[in-house]
C-alpha cells in the first residue's frame, strides 16, 4: 500500500514526460513545415508553422531566431541610410516589423547567448532602427564567438566603413578575405576598389605579407592556399601555380584548390591541364558552379558549343540555388557549417559576396547564341544586384 503514491507519482511524471516530448516532437514537426514554406516564399504560412513551434516549445531558442528571420523577409534589402549614415531610418510598418523581429532575436540570446548569427543578425536591425552603438555591440560579438566566419567581418567592415573608419573597416575585410579568397571575384569587392582603390591595394599588399610571413615560419597548404588565390587574383601567375600545386599534393580533397589552380593554367594557355583540374574539383563538390562555367569556356574554344551550352546552364543553375531564401550550398562562402536556410540579413549579402559566375555564364550563351533575347537580359544577374549599403 506504501508503494502506491509513489506509483501514482511516477506514472503522472511519466505521463508529464510522454506529453512534454510529444509536444517536442510536434514542435519540430512545425519546425520542418516552417522550412519547406520559407523555401516556397510562402512567408504567412511561416509564420503560422513558427509560432506554433514557439507555443509548443517556448524555451527553444532557434524557434525565436527563425520567428525574427521571417518577420524580417519584407524589410529592404539594402540598407537606406547610405555610406556615410545619413539616410532615413526605418519607418512605419517596417519599422514595426524590424522591432518585433529585435524582440525576438533578443529572446533567442537570452536563452542562448552564444548564437553568432543572432547576434549578426540583430545587429543589422538595430543598424537599420538607427540603435548604431548596441548594434556595434552585436557585431563585435558575432565575430569573438564566430571568428571564423567571413560573412561576420564582412557585415562589421560595412558597418564600420559607413561610419567613416576605414582602418577599421579595412582590417575587417582582410579579416574575411583571408578566410575566404573568393570573395575578391564578388560584387562586394569590385565595388569596394571602385570607390577606395588605395584601400583596396593596400589591403592586398597588406595580407600577402602577413600570408608570407607565416610561410616563413613553415610550411602549411591552407596558407598556402589563400595566398595562391591572391596571387592568382593579382596576376602572379608562376607564384600561384606553385602555391596551388604545393596545396593540392598535400590536400586533394579541397574542390576550390583544383579550381584556382585550373584557373591559373587556363591563363597560361595549359587548357588540357586546366580541364583536368576543373574535373577534379567537380568530382570532389559537384555543387560548385565555379568549374562548369570554366569548362564551358574551354569546350567553347575547342568548338564544342553543345557541351559548352551545357556546361555553361549546369553553372548558372547551380549558382541560382544559392538563393535568398535557401543557402544549402552556399555553405558560408565556403567556410563553416552547412545550412538549410540562408539567416544572414540582408538577404541581399548571400549574393553580394560570392562570385558572379551565373553573369559570366549568361553572356558567354549570349555571344553564343545572339538571337536569344533571354540570354542578354540576364547577362548582368550579379552586377545589377544592390550592395547591402547602397554605392
Amino acid at each position: 500500500m506504501k508503494l502506491k503514491p509513489m506509483a501514482l507519482a511516477l506514472g503522472s511524471l511519466s505521463l508529464i514526460v510522454c506529453l512534454l516530448e510529444r509536444g517536442y516532437d510536434r514542435a519540430d514537426s512545425d519546425l520542418s513545415a516552417f522550412y519547406s514554406q520559407m523555401l516556397s516564399a510562402d512567408f504567412a504560412g511561416a509564420r503560422a508553422s513558427i509560432d506554433d513551434a514557439i507555443r509548443r516549445w517556448p524555451s527553444n531558442a532557434r524557434y525565436y531566431g527563425w520567428r525574427a528571420y521571417v518577420m524580417s523577409q519584407n524589410l529592404p534589402p539594402t540598407c537606406p541610410r547610405g555610406w556615410h549614415g545619413k539616410g532615413p531610418e526605418l519607418k512605419g510598418e517596417d519599422r514595426v516589423a524590424a522591432r518585433q523581429a529585435v524582440d525576438d532575436y533578443r529572446r533567442a540570446l537570452e536563452l542562448n547567448g552564444r548564437d553568432a548569427t543572432a547576434h549578426h543578425n540583430l545587429a543589422w536591425l538595430e543598424h537599420l532602427l538607427g540603435e548604431d552603438e548596441i548594434a556595434a555591440e552585436n557585431w563585435q560579438a558575432a565575430v569573438a564567438i564566430d571568428p571564423a566566419n567571413a560573412v561576420f567581418h564582412l557585415s562589421s567592415g560595412m558597418f564600420l566603413e559607413e561610419r567613416g573608419d576605414q582602418q577599421e573597416a579595412k582590417k575587417e575585410y582582410g579579416a574575411a578575405i583571408e578566410l575566404s579568397p573568393s570573395i575578391l571575384d564578388s560584387p562586394f569587392f569590385s565595388r569596394y576598389k571602385a570607390r577606395s582603390k588605395d584601400a583596396a591595394d593596400l589591403l592586398l599588399r597588406e595580407l600577402m605579407e602577413k600570408l608570407e610571413k607565416k610561410l616563413q615560419q613553415g610550411p602549411d597548404p591552407i596558407v598556402q592556399a589563400r595566398l595562391g588565390k591572391l596571387c592568382l587574383f593579382c596576376g602572379d601567375l608562376a607564384r600561384a601555380s606553385k602555391l596551388l600545386q604545393d596545396a593540392s599534393r598535400q590536400l586533394p580533397n579541397l574542390p576550390l584548390v583544383w579550381l584556382n589552380l585550373a584557373e591559373v593554367y587556363e591563363r597560361q594557355g595549359r587548357l588540357s591541364e586546366a580541364t583536368d583540374c576543373y574535373e577534379k574539383a567537380n568530382v570532389i563538390d559537384s555543387f560548385l558552379p565555379g568549374p562548369y562555367l570554366r569548362m564551358g569556356e574551354i569546350e567553347l574554344l575547342n568548338g564544342e558549343k553543345t557541351a559548352a551550352r551545357e556546361s555553361f546552364m549546369q553553372a548558372i543553375q547551380r549558382w541560382e540555388r544559392v538563393t535568398p531564401i535557401t543557402a544549402a550550398h552556399n555553405s558560408r562562402l565556403y567556410v563553416g557549417p552547412r545550412q538549410r536556410i540562408d539567416d544572414l540579413l540582408p538577404t541581399t549579402l548571400v549574393w553580394y559576396t560570392t562570385p558572379c559566375d551565373a553573369s559570366e555564364a549568361w553572356r558567354a550563351l549570349s555571344r553564343l547564341y545572339p538571337a536569344k533575347r533571354e540570354y542578354a537580359e540576364r547577362a548582368h544577374v550579379c552586377e545589377e544586384l544592390p550592395s547591402p549599403h547602397g554605392d
